[in-house]
């Protein structure tokens, strides 16, 4: 009964201090590494990499599925306008000229006329003048607009001034000023910006621009004069991998406005469902719209963002790019990216789909042995389809396909899909999830995922301020560093801690379990704090070089299975056999003799030195750290005992 209590009480204790030595420093050590890494700094933002959850640093080992917006994440973000198409005519880029002479003299100039007066005030873009060079610096909250607002000043449309109500322009014809009667700002649900102006001449018109799927469907009957024109260069623009912008407008009479008005304000003052409220109002004047052109505008791919996917499914990890953009734009997205390669079978959900929905899934599904599983697939699918999908009877089914596919593209979704999408994918799999993303609208997603990761982007700072980390460079080096380096620590933990206490359970079963404790309790206490020195595994233990994990991603993939049920007890019985070497040993060849004086037979030092120089057989990159904790451990304990001999001796010595 007495040999029981003692163990049980050494294994609290040992358990509670290797809770606090397992997670806390590698964890913390890990957050330094990584919030102290050069390579992870960006130069450009003066952003270094930042860790806000340590704890879950041993997951970055761990990740399956990895979710990434397109814009701002997979692209720089710095936007330029490349093309446009105004009344069905095209004016690639480097096309100035003849744009301003057909603004001159030609059938379409009204069009490119109220073209390039959209461009330059349907915005929010507030102008400065640079103090060292005199030039107008643009701060926009969407770099789709800044694009835009530079782009018209390469035809003589420059914005320069904006007031509270007004905003002013300098033309080819000279200056104007646009009194802003009211903006209905931009949503990813309504997917359009509206301005209503007063122009000079004391017209009412409405300026609007948007997704191609939120205009089209709010045209006139005289406005779709060129929509089959430009329909056709605005999907040229998407194969390319633009991001596209369709642009209208209407006239309003004054009587309408006045109407309008009244009751737009009345909803901008309502309590509840506000939002819902304005946008309702909103639909009544963004109606009976006359179609003027596209815009198409260019955004880079970051910098080896296809070597990065490749490596990232070298590993084993499975891809899923959630961006809004049509379908074109994704598929050419996933080209570019190489997330779709030459030997890639493609299957495209859209809305064409829809109303086959049963029929479709059931089919791939049918199909899914010899086109899935068997095949490098690449699943593509629209925002609508995905909405129906996942809210029918269908929806496990959907997502057990998807999941089989080796990568996804959605397109057309809102953030909540995008939210939606990772928490389903996170709860049904089980697995650890990451989430990246540069803006407000990715922060739902980020916090659903097991790990969200925030780009500082120049849509601002909510993504890196709602993020776990705020790098995505970091999953094969620190994220397989530390779980490697916890691993390691939880085998060598419970191997040292069963080693010396199974010391107590072979010397119970030699001394008839008389309740006798073979160690001193300072010996004790000494072995399981002081004398477990190497610690430093969990802190300095590195199995391969940056720069190997960055080149091998297949590394990563071995990571995760470091971790195992059947290794865990390799080492117990490992420790088990070690003790039992040691006890019987020690105890047989001093059974007629003993070695120290005073009667003790040495087996404490001798599983402190067999501990140490496991811990060391199981270090594979052997450092000054490493050798002076594996030494000074030794070193401690004959220091320890000298010093505390000698005080129990006094201490006896004074009693007598």
């Amino acid at each position: 009964m007495l040999t029981s209590v003692h163990l049980s009480f050494f294994q609290q204790l040992s358990f509670k201090m290797t809770q606090t030595h397992m997670w806390f420093f590698p964890s913390y050590k890990c957050a330094w590494f990584i919030n102290n890494d050069v390579d992870m700094y960006h130069e450009e933002s003066n952003t270094p990499a930042k860790v806000r959850s340590r704890y879950l640093n041993v997951e970055l080992a761990k990740v399956k599925y990895i979710f990434s917006d397109k814009t701002g994440t997979l692209t720089k973000n710095i936007m330029k306008l490349k093309h446009c198409s105004i009344a069905g005519e095209l004016y690639p880029e480097g096309s100035q000229n003849k744009l301003i002479n057909n603004l001159i003299n030609h059938s379409t100039k009204n069009y490119i006329l109220e073209f390039l007066r959209i461009m330059s005030v349907c915005h929010t873009v507030i102008p400065e003048k640079s103090k060292l060079t005199d030039e107008i610096v643009y701060n926009a909250s969407s770099p789709d607009e800044q694009a835009l607002v530079i782009g018209s000043q390469q035809f003589g449309f420059t914005f320069h001034t904006r007031c509270p109500t007004s905003v002013t322009i300098t033309t080819l014809y000279g200056e104007e000023t646009y009194e802003i009667l009211n903006i209905i700002e931009f949503t990813n649900s309504r997917k359009r910006m509206s301005v209503v102006v007063r122009t000079p001449d004391g017209q009412i018109k409405l300026f609007c621009k948007g997704a191609d799927t939120s205009i089209i469907k709010r045209l006139s009957k005289s406005g779709e004069k060129h929509k089959n024109q430009t329909l056709m260069h605005l999907n040229d623009f998407a194969r390319s991998g633009y991001r596209t912008l369709c642009f209208a407008y209407k006239n309003i009479s004054e009587s309408f406005y006045n109407k309008w008005k009244d009751e737009y304000l009345k909803a901008s003052v309502v309590l509840i469902n506000r939002e819902s409220a304005k946008n309702k109002v909103a639909e009544k004047i963004e109606k009976k719209l006359t179609l003027i052109g596209v815009t198409a505008i260019e955004n880079k791919l970051q910098d080896n963002v296809p070597k990065t996917i490749q490596a990232l499914m070298c590993a084993a990890i499975k891809i899923w790019i959630l961006t809004g953009d049509k379908e074109e734009t994704a598929l050419n997205i996933g080209l570019s990216t190489t997330l779709i390669t030459q030997d890639s079978s493609i299957i495209i959900f859209n809305e064409t789909k829809l109303m086959d929905l049963r029929h479709t899934i059931n089919q791939k599904m049918y199909n899914q042995g010899h086109t899935v599983e068997t095949m490098n697939c690449t699943l593509i699918i629209s925002g609508r389809f995905l909405k129906h999908a996942l809210s029918s009877d269908l929806k496990m089914k959907f997502l057990k396909f998807c999941l089989n596919c080796k990568s996804v593209i959605c397109y057309r979704i809102s953030p909540k899909q995008k939210a939606e999408i990772v928490d389903l994918v996170t709860k049904y799999t089980n697995e650890v999830t990451l989430a990246i993303g540069d803006g407000a609208n990715d922060v739902p997603m980020l916090h659903k995922a097991s790990i969200g990761v925030g780009v500082v982007g120049l849509d601002g700072l909510q993504a890196y301020n709602a993020s776990d980390y705020s790098i995505a460079q970091l999953l094969f080096v620190h994220g397989a560093w530390n779980y490697e380096k916890i691993t390691k620590m939880i085998y060598f933990y419970h191997y040292k801690t069963v080693v010396f206490n199974s010391l107590q359970l072979w010397f119970a079963i030699y001394s008839g379990w008389s309740g006798q404790v073979l160690f001193d309790r300072w010996n004790i206490f000494t072995y399981k704090s002081v004398i477990s020195l190497p610690i430093v595994m969990g802190l300095f233990l590195t199995t391969y070089s940056t720069e190997t994990r960055l080149k091998c991603p297949q590394l990563y993939y071995q990571t995760q299975n470091v971790f195992s049920f059947k290794m865990f007890w390799i080492w117990i019985f490992n420790a088990l056999f070690h003790s039992m070497f040691l006890f019987w040993i020690c105890l047989l060849i001093t059974k007629h003799e003993i070695i120290w004086t005073k009667g003790r037979i040495g087996d404490y030092s001798c599983t402190l030195v067999v501990v140490c120089f496991k811990a060391g057989l199981h270090i594979q990159s052997w450092s000054f750290i490493v050798h002076l904790a594996i030494w000074i451990s030794i070193l401690l304990w004959i220091s320890f005992i000298i010093i505390y001999d000698e005080l129990k001796n006094n201490s006896t010595d004074s009693k007598q």
